[in-house]
């Protein structure tokens, strides 16, 4: 886990094989000789483009208010852009002390010093669950491990990651940047796993709603006294957002709300007259 623009130590054939006479390029400065597919701890430090970070930011969505983490910071492009495109606050996390030297020059000669801050340390280790957005390029194996972490996250916090999938999650979106390379983004989800008292219904029944929460996707049953369970599949969770959709007999319903304060609180088909109200079993609702 040591360098940005990161490729793990079983790529390193085919980058290798790809880079060519590149490899003799100078990416650092007078005071660092930084080269392409420098090997680190496992791993070897390959450059993003300039044009990839823009299109990684807009992938993003990224706005003035945000606070940028990239892990793996490497030569500090992606917050140095950050910080030139939006004024965003941008913080890089890299394990490599003389990238981090380096990180501060560069900033330094983008004239964002004061929005852009680097530290030594290793993402494993060190907090950056303030993120609103956080950038990657580090390697499947290193983005799932990083993954339990990152579903802790604030719900709403946008993960960008250049080339490499985190295993097991879906992308919200992807994006190809150029011929053969992606950017993908995930949207970390609120969570809502499990029971629910749920009220509100149409025919005026209070009802145990359950959640098989699978990381934004979601499936479960309504169930009320006297009634047969009501099944759904294919719920949806964007950030705080939850929409899905159920058939109470004859008619179809579709819930759209969001989870504020430890409740689920939206409307059925768009009218706000149909409200409905779910809280965890034994809290009451306000």
């Amino acid at each position: 886990m040591l360098i940005n623009r990161l490729f793990t130590i079983c790529l390193i054939g085919f980058v290798l094989a790809s880079i060519g006479a590149c490899s003799s390029t100078n990416y650092g400065d007078d005071q660092f000789q930084l080269r392409m597919a420098t090997h680190g701890k496992d791993i070897m430090w390959i450059p993003t483009k300039v044009e990839t970070t823009h299109e990684m930011l807009t992938l993003a969505g990224v706005k003035s208010t945000d606070i940028l983490y990239d892990l793996g910071s490497g030569d500090g492009v992606i917050p140095i852009e950050a910080a030139k495109l939006y004024g965003v606050r941008a913080y890089g996390i890299e394990y490599n002390p003389d990238l981090v030297a380096l990180s501060i020059r560069n900033a330094q000669r983008a004239k964002v010093q004061n929005l852009v801050s680097f530290k030594q340390g290793d993402i494993f280790v060190e907090d950056f669950s303030q993120a609103t957005v956080l950038t990657l390029f580090l390697g499947e194996s290193l983005n799932t491990r990083l993954m339990p972490t990152i579903l802790k996250m604030k719900p709403g916090t946008r993960v960008v990651s250049n080339t490499f999938r985190i295993e097991s999650w879906i992308p919200d979106r992807e994006i190809k940047t150029r011929p053969g390379e992606m950017a993908y983004l995930w949207i970390v989800p609120a969570t809502i796993d499990g029971p629910w008292v749920m009220s509100g219904l149409p025919k005026g029944d209070k009802a145990n709603l359950v959640i098989r929460q699978k990381k934004q996707f979601f499936d479960g049953s309504i169930n009320t006294i006297n009634r047969r369970a009501i099944y759904f599949e294919d719920g949806r969770i964007t950030g705080n957002q939850i929409e899905f959709e159920f058939k109470d007999g004859a008619s179809s319903y579709t819930f759209k709300g969001q989870i504020s304060a430890g409740q689920l609180i939206g409307i059925l088909n768009n009218d706000p007259k149909l409200q409905i109200v779910a809280n965890r079993p034994g809290k009451v609702s306000q």
